[in-house]
């Protein structure tokens, strides 16, 4: 089972690896540094022993010799440290006292008065320093050269130890620090935890805003877009509870005369009176099925509805033109001049065909509908620099200024008119232009008579 990811989970993990690499590369720095002073302590104390021996250094009989007491001579060969090498030549590179075999000091001798190296003594790693001291100073009999040297071992063994005696009580501090990140995480996401908790007890009826007061300030952006979406959500919610309350009480007229129709039907003894009936029914019957169509189109065009076809780049005349030719025959029906008027370029927008087709079917209907016979409809597609704008234009009795936002409004309907409608015609247009990223107007026709209803659409590129 994979294991879930938390935010403490990988905060530690972030600063684990960053203090690992840095707690490795302290300790080698720190090594480093150990190893200098060490090697610059011993090298010291082997100067020291250099310098102790060439006081020993007499001229005897004429020969050079080195007067060490028996104690100091156990010392060198037996000190705490490790034993202790060392070798006298004389001025001729004879040799006077030590150990014979002890390697001599590379390169030219005279460079320096004292000089350290590193060399192999009897298959030993060994750290030595050669020093020359005079004889007898202002006798010009020359300097002697005296070479001490000791196993390198028990410097590494003293790096060592105060390394480790470094990078333990940092190994320490850093999981104390991992500690106290762990800690501190936990705390500081406490409120979250609070508000989890506080959500998870919700009813899913509760939409209300979530407190954002006690949650730290870098989460309260996030409390907000919650809130704003939760708002939105009530917003949809409300809609539909709306939607479904209108539709249901818009279907309960057409189906309870649907009920009615029927039963004068069966009660007719009379063929006549049963057609006359059936007409009626038939009536009811197409009224009902238009408010059935319309509420369908209006649930497809809501946002957040899934579409039937992906939006996609067409040209909204050729779309308009389409839409215009198919209602011909209705408009033919009713003695009104349809006509459709469109300029020379493309009107290329980003949009759902069949959605597109829908609205303006709605705005042909309420044209025709709402005008008188041997009226005037004209639908217009005019491409702009930044917008495309479809008109659909009308010469009836138009909407009075103070109606013209309310008719959007689903089943809202202007007084008086006596026209047979549901009031879900505009409603659907303002639906699929907000869809679209389009605003819809409607406005007063050529002259003051009519009306135009216009939907500006962003261009496509």
């Amino acid at each position: 089972m994979r294991r879930t990811r938390t935010l403490r989970r990988q905060l530690i993990a972030w600063l684990a690896g960053p203090l690992f690499v840095l707690w490795t590369v302290s300790t080698v720095i720190d090594y480093d540094i150990a190893k200098r002073f060490v090697n610059l302590a011993y090298d010291r104390a082997l100067l020291e022993t250099a310098l102790d021996i060439g006081r020993q250094v007499r001229m005897v009989n004429n020969e050079i010799a080195v007067e060490l007491p028996e104690v100091a001579r156990q010392f060198l060969l037996a000190r705490e440290s490790g034993r202790l090498y060392f070798l006298v030549t004389g001025p001729r590179s004879e040799f006077v006292t030590g150990e014979p075999d002890m390697p001599m000091l590379p390169g030219d001798e005279s460079v320096d008065r004292v000089r350290y190296w590193d060399d192999e003594f009897r298959g030993l790693e060994i750290r030595a320093v050669a020093l020359r001291v005079p004889v007898a100073p202002d006798t010009g009999q020359g300097a002697v050269q005296i070479q001490v040297a000791e196993r390198v071992t028990a410097r590494d063994e003293s790096a060592r130890e105060i390394i480790l005696r470094m990078v333990l009580p940092q190994g320490v501090l850093i999981l104390l620090a991992g500690f106290a990140v762990w800690y501190g995480v936990g705390r500081g996401l406490a409120p979250l935890s609070t508000l989890r908790r506080e959500i998870e007890q919700r009813s899913h009826r509760d939409l209300s805003a979530l407190p954002e007061e006690a949650t730290p300030q870098e989460v309260q952006p996030l409390i907000r877009a919650m809130n704003d979406l939760l708002a939105r959500l009530g917003a949809a919610i409300s809609a539909q509870q709306r939607f479904i309350a209108d539709a249901a009480h818009q279907l309960r007229t057409p189906i309870a005369g649907l009920k009615t129709q029927t039963e004068l039907a069966l009660r007719q003894p009379q063929l006549a009176d049963v057609q006359a009936n059936l007409r009626q029914l038939q009536t009811a019957t197409e009224r009902m099925t238009r408010l059935v169509n319309q509420l369908l189109s209006l649930a497809r065009a809501e946002p957040g509805a899934k579409r039937e076809h992906p939006v996609e780049r067409l040209d909204l005349a050729r779309v308009a033109r389409q839409a215009t030719t198919e209602w011909v025959p209705r408009a033919l029906a009713r003695k009104i001049d349809l006509g459709f008027d469109r300029g020379d370029s493309a009107a290329w927008v980003e949009g759902n065909a069949f959605l597109l087709q829908e609205m303006l079917a709605n705005l042909i209907d309420n044209a025709i509908r709402y005008t008188q016979q041997g009226g005037q409809v004209t639908v217009r597609v005019a491409v702009g620099p930044d917008a495309v704008a479809l008109s659909v234009e009308d010469n009836g009795p138009g909407i009075p200024e103070l109606e013209r936002e309310r008719v959007f409004e689903r089943f809202y309907r202007v007084l008086g008119t006596r026209v047979e409608g549901c009031g879900l015609g505009l409603a659907i247009v303002r639906e699929i232009a907000l869809s679209h990223r389009a605003d819809v107007t409607l406005a007063a026709g050529a002259g003051g008579q009519g009306t135009i209803a216009r939907v500006a659409f962003p261009r496509a590129d």
